[in-house]
């Protein structure tokens, strides 16, 4: 009866009437059933796309309209994460003027950190710690909650309690505090906001851009650090002068803190956080197939796979799978025809958040996260000290100059990015390109500190290179590399475990940002800058090393598919009617 059925499929006769209803595969789950239309699910809707929706106006390209929004709106979302978390380090020339050779007296520093430079420097260095550390601990928290609530109201408490933390900052010049405590607490508590940023915005992403061009979309998509830090410096600059007569510096937090609540209210109008929601296909992530039994259809990649897993019988299996989803689909036990119902509740998620030890376990999460660890310890050093560092090394710039100028990390931190993850996706291995930029970064950094006073150019031209070799891994590891992880085959298509596995990757490098900045202030304190760069450059090093393992497997890969596609080519071409 089946084969019957295979007939009735394959061998079409010309008499047959056209209104004759033909067996066929259901619509999709996203899609209404009786129509075949988009299926939107309005009730889940935020108030703009609901009036979007219903107006028409997303309704050309629908797909393409609502990706671009998710990107932008993500990018505006993190941006301003970045951008408040950048003005404490730049008021840091007023608080404590004479750590960074100001013009003015101490006495017009801000208590209790206009004191000596060392003791002013270190109670700095503490209020950033709270703020690190409290970041890097909730990261792993944020990571299980976000993949458990709805991301729209997640993302929305998050940036506003951001926004209320720095605008705290800002409020003890107002207020006349002095508390090194009250400092402490809100930095504390601006931590804890921060974390919800990053495993958010990576899931959300992660719910609409596939597998596809991940490295390059992501790496466009995650210059918005740069840009936020960009801004962070610049916007907060125009209050905290030290050359001259003392600023309002609390505005520097008041503004960011604004920009950051309106950031927050448009995120929450317009963000969509399922595909499905609207009506839409979700991306695909792997081959949706298991893989002990799936090998990829395509000649090449199946021979390849067949070389990596030699203990499967490759054309065989994929030839069964094959047979078996015909048969599914052709016939049920009776041997009729079977065309399956769409219910609503397809479009539930069947699969459970994973735990954080489920989680590590995924192959690659440990050497990414360690990795990790060592290159944002460098990256976050920069961040926290670049505008300080520039100042005393380029003594005859003035504040904002200075300020202005260190801003240029971040522009090479974007290049980096995008091409980072353009060259990965084009190799088809991350742990190649990340290797590469890490061993670029050691020369960069050590000209940067051993001969670019000498010439402002160089100074210029080696602050970018360090900028591109230091973030272009650190973009890539906590944007494509967290989703592919988040995504990956031995988690069978479960589509709670990004924000997790994006948590503790990220969490893990927090905890080294935490340690960086903590170790290059006491080695100026103690030594000079010359043994804080010895650090950063075996950072690098260190971060290259964990990589090691992946690295093997990334050139074993890209040399199986090179010889395979040789043999191929190789072979003679079979002539049509030749005989053999």
């Amino acid at each position: 009866m089946a084969e019957e059925n295979r007939q009735l499929l394959g061998n079409q006769t010309e008499s047959e009437p056209e209104d004759e209803i033909k067996p066929h595969s259901p619509p999709p789950p996203y899609l209404d059933p009786r129509t075949g239309a988009r299926d939107i699910q309005y009730k889940k809707l935020p108030t703009v796309i609901y009036i979007l929706e219903k107006t028409g106006l997303l309704s050309f390209k629908p797909l393409l309209s609502h990706k671009s929004l998710i990107l932008v709106l993500t990018f505006i979302c993190y941006t301003s994460y970045h951008l408040s978390r950048k003005p404490f380090s730049v008021v840091k020339v007023v608080l404590c003027p004479q750590c960074a050779n100001c013009s003015f007296s101490s006495d017009t520093g801000w208590a209790p950190f206009n004191q000596s430079s060392q003791h002013g420097n270190t109670l700095l260095g503490v209020v950033d710690y709270s703020w690190l550390f409290a970041y890097a601990i909730s990261m792993f928290i944020s990571g299980q909650i976000a993949d458990r609530v709805n991301l729209r109201y997640f993302l929305f408490m998050g940036m506003t309690g951001s926004a209320i933390s720095v605008a705290l900052l800002g409020v003890a010049y107002f207020a006349n505090i002095h508390a090194l405590w009250y400092f402490i607490v809100v930095q504390v508590f601006g931590g804890i906001m921060q974390s919800t940023g990053w495993p958010g915005t990576v899931a959300v992403m992660s719910h609409w851009f596939g597998k596809h061009n991940r490295g390059l979309i992501m790496g466009i998509w995650n210059s918005h650090t740069s840009v936020g830090n960009i801004l962070g410096t610049i916007i907060p600059s125009f209050w905290a002068d030290c050359d001259g007569e003392p600023s309002p510096w609390g505005w520097s937090f008041i503004v960011p803190a604004a920009i950051m609540l309106a950031a927050g209210v448009l995120m929450f109008l317009m963000l969509v956080v399922d595909p499905r929601h609207v009506g839409l296909p979700p991306p695909r992530h792997t081959t949706n197939q298991p893989v002990e039994s799936s090998p990829p259809p395509d000649p090449v990649a199946r021979e390849v796979y067949g070389r990596l897993h030699p203990e499967l019988d490759v054309d065989n299996e994929f030839d069964k799978k094959k047979r078996q989803q015909e048969q599914d689909l052709l016939s049920d036990d009776s041997g009729s025809i079977q065309v399956p119902v769409v219910r609503k509740s397809h479009l539930k998620p069947k699969s459970k958040p994973i735990n954080i030890l489920r989680a590590i376990c995924i192959p690659g999460v440990i050497e990414y996260s360690l990795a990790l660890f060592f290159d944002k310890l460098v990256s976050y050093t920069f961040l926290y000290w670049l505008p300080f560092y520039v100042k005393n090394k380029l003594t005859y710039l003035s504040g904002p100059e200075s300020d202005w100028l260190s801003t240029l990390f971040d522009v090479g931190g974007i290049i980096g990015g995008i091409a980072a993850g353009l060259v990965s996706d084009l190799l088809q291995a991350r742990a190649i390109t990340c290797v590469t930029m890490l061993i670029l970064a050691i020369p960069s950094l050590f000209f940067l500190e051993a001969y670019a006073d000498e010439q402002f150019g160089f100074f210029i031209v080696m602050l970018i290179l360090s900028g591109i070799f230091v973030n272009g891994p650190y973009s890539m590891i906590t944007t494509a590399v967290s989703s592919d992880l988040g995504t990956h085959e031995s988690l069978k298509n479960n589509q709670n475990a990004k924000a997790t596995v994006t948590a503790i990757i990220d969490g893990t490098g927090s905890l080294g940002a935490a340690v960086g900045p903590l170790i290059v202030g006491w080695l100026t304190s103690e030594y000079d800058w010359m043994a804080a760069f010895y650090v950063l450059m075996g950072s690098c090093l260190i971060s290259a090393l964990f990589l090691s393992r992946l690295l093997y497997r990334d050139i074993k890969s890209i040399y199986l598919r090179c010889e395979s596609r040789y043999r191929r080519a190789m072979q003679p071409t079979r002539r049509y009617g030749s005989t053999s």
